[in-house]
């Protein structure tokens, strides 16, 4: 069990929810999922078992602890680091919720548990749930969100219209796109699908803005997301500022940049070599490793040496 004082985080600044006060119903990282690009960081504990990982009292006190605090946020949010309703009290703490708390009642989920009637009737009852689906079929699936064994696609998607006409809320669900992993063509013809089967109050895109859980997860364009949205349907919004994906992608690419420099200048270290053996080594345009080598020997950590006509590149 992990002690602590209070499960309450925030209130922090949503775009979606406004100021949203979090209870976290799980520790770091209990979850069905290993999705590859969580900011939370990698599954340490991929469960479908549902127990006490934070205990009632705690979780009690939190709640009334929020409830002193209604002034100070729009909306309260039942979350976690990792799937809030593999706690087994998360049924009663959103019931505890809905009658003390005047404000809004949200819930962030994965929907894999949600055919469990009574995570699902308790679900139906809070104001906004937030479920995500990033796959529209098993393929993608299993590639972005990486499920325990025993979790279908399919199962989820059901469950998600189920819960949709048995809420009195809204769903507004997310789907967050990792390039060259769930952006392909196929992927985007079955998410419509499913959306549309499912008919959430609001579709809401993502992508990539914080460090991910594997280092494979890239953001996509913003460009490429209004492309989306507009094949998706009217329901859909984009929930990342342009500018702030701009800054993120550029952030990215520098990051890339400075990891290719690296691995050249451990390979220059290794042996001396010409610019077509690193371009092909690392399979990048010649003139950018022109570039990187100018700017080693600016720097005095690489020179350039000549033997049998040809220039190679050494480290000084």
């Amino acid at each position: 069990m992990v002690e602590k004082k209070t499960l309450i985080f925030g209130p922090v600044k949503s775009r979606r929810l406004g100021r949203s006060l979090g209870i976290e119903l799980v520790p770091k990282k209990v979850c069905t999922m290993n999705c590859i690009y969580c900011e939370v960081g990698k599954t340490t504990h991929l469960t479908l078992e549902r127990k006490e990982y934070y205990p009632w009292d705690l979780i009690e006190k939190s709640i009334l602890q929020a409830k002193e605090m209604e002034d100070t946020f729009d909306v309260l949010t039942f979350t976690g680091s990792g799937e809030p309703s593999l706690n087994i009290h998360f049924e009663k703490a959103l019931r505890l919720a809905k009658k003390i708390i005047k404000k809004p009642i949200a819930v962030l989920t994965n929907a894999t548990l949600l055919d469990i009637p009574s995570v699902r009737s308790d679900l139906a009852e809070v104001d906004i749930v937030l479920p995500s689906l990033d796959a529209g079929n098993p393929e993608t699936f299993k590639k972005i969100n990486q499920p325990h064994p025993k979790i279908e696609l399919k199962t989820i998607i059901e469950n998600l219209k189920k819960l949709r006409n048995e809420m009195k809320g809204e769903m507004w669900l997310e789907i967050l796109f990792v390039e060259g992993i769930n952006d392909s063509e196929k992927n985007l013809r079955d998410l419509k699908s499913a959306i549309d089967y499912i008919n959430p109050h609001k579709v809401q895109l993502n992508t990539v803005v914080r460090p991910p859980a594997f280092k494979e997860a890239k953001p996509l364009s913003f460009e490429k997301l209004k492309e989306f949205a507009e094949f998706l349907g009217e329901k859909v919004e984009i929930i990342i500022e342009k500018e702030r994906l701009e800054k993120v992608i550029k952030t990215f690419k520098d990051l890339e940049k400075e990891k290719i420099r690296e691995m050249i200048f451990d390979y220059i270290k290794r042996r001396p070599s010409t610019i077509e053996e690193l371009s092909l080594a690392f399979k990048i345009e010649k003139e950018t490793v022109e570039n990187i080598l100018k700017i080693f020997i600016s720097e005095g950590k690489v020179k350039e040496k000549l033997y049998e006509g040809k220039k190679f590149f050494v480290v000084d």
